[in-house]
């Protein structure tokens, strides 16, 4: 994985928001123009291995809008880059992971596009030491080796356990449902922090047409952000995910009135740049 490509002039790393105007194919290229030139980050031959937000099988924003994986792919096949694949394991308590794919209807949408879908229940593991102390061994699935660059399209929402779910947690569906538990033995916060020492995005498109500002991951009440964020820096992407939520009234259920409060934020703290630039459009 790169070094994050998008960056101002003054070493910030960008995140941009765009208010979705127009069609969903629209709002995303928007998006990822103003956050910068995809080439900066991709090349025609990558290849390219995305993963959603399908930790069950219902609707947006408790797991990914099929639309907007398939639009992202859509756009990213326009731009010349032919070489995708989608993989996902489904949250434990919605296991197993053929079955949420089936209720979602993603193998035919994907058939179609010619991207593989690898549930990852039914893929090789392999072991790697995170150096971490709350999750010093986590199992990542072999398949990841074969890909030049990991994309993370997380929803917009609050959860139960952790406060949000976002960028930085969407990794855990990467671990197999052995290892899940291991991050409630200790710190929830602090294994996520672990697992983000080995596995970083390049780059993580956020859906926050809709959002939930509490409960999580599958229930909550919903709000209509109408945006879309993105951003090749997931902890900065994080923050401002944060800070939106809070806006649309999610304070009592993460904890705190500031996105640099929350344990998981703080956990990654090392991880974090030392300033943001947000555009808007």
């Amino acid at each position: 994985m790169s070094n994050n490509p998008y960056t101002d002039q003054d070493g910030r790393a960008v995140v941009a928001i765009t208010r979705c105007r127009d069609s969903l194919r629209d709002d995303l290229n928007r998006v990822l123009d103003d956050l910068g030139d995809l080439s900066l980050l991709l090349s025609p031959g990558d290849r390219i291995l995305i993963k959603p937000n399908i930790n069950s099988h219902l609707e947006a924003p408790a797991a990914v809008d099929p639309a907007f994986l398939t639009s992202f792919i859509d756009l990213l096949q326009q731009r010349g880059y032919s070489n995708l694949a989608v993989a996902e394991s489904s949250g434990r308590s919605w296991a197993p992971t053929a079955e949420v794919l089936r209720k979602k209807g993603l193998r035919p949408l994907l058939a179609e596009r010619d991207v593989p879908l690898f549930n990852l229940d039914e893929m090789e593991w392999k072991r790697v030491e995170t150096g971490g102390t709350y999750l010093p061994v986590v199992h990542l699935p072999a398949v990841l080796s074969d890909y030049d660059r990991l994309l993370f399209l997380p929803s917009l929402k609050t959860h139960g356990n952790t406060g949000f779910t976002l960028s930085i947690k969407l990794a855990m569906g990467l671990t197999p449902q052995e290892d899940r538990q291991l991050f409630h033995d200790t710190s929830v916060a602090g294994a996520i922090a672990d697992l983000a020492r080995v596995v970083r995005p390049d780059l993580v498109l956020v859906d926050g047409r809709s959002a939930f500002i509490d409960g999580g991951p599958d229930v909550g009440t919903r709000v209509e952000p109408g945006v879309l964020m993105a951003s090749g820096d997931p902890v900065a992407c994080d923050i401002e995910a944060v800070r939106m939520l809070l806006q649309y009234g999610a304070g009592p259920h993460i904890g705190t009135a500031d996105p640099l409060a929350t344990e998981t934020i703080r956990q990654v703290s090392a991880l974090a740049p030392e300033s943001i630039a947000v555009r808007w459009s």
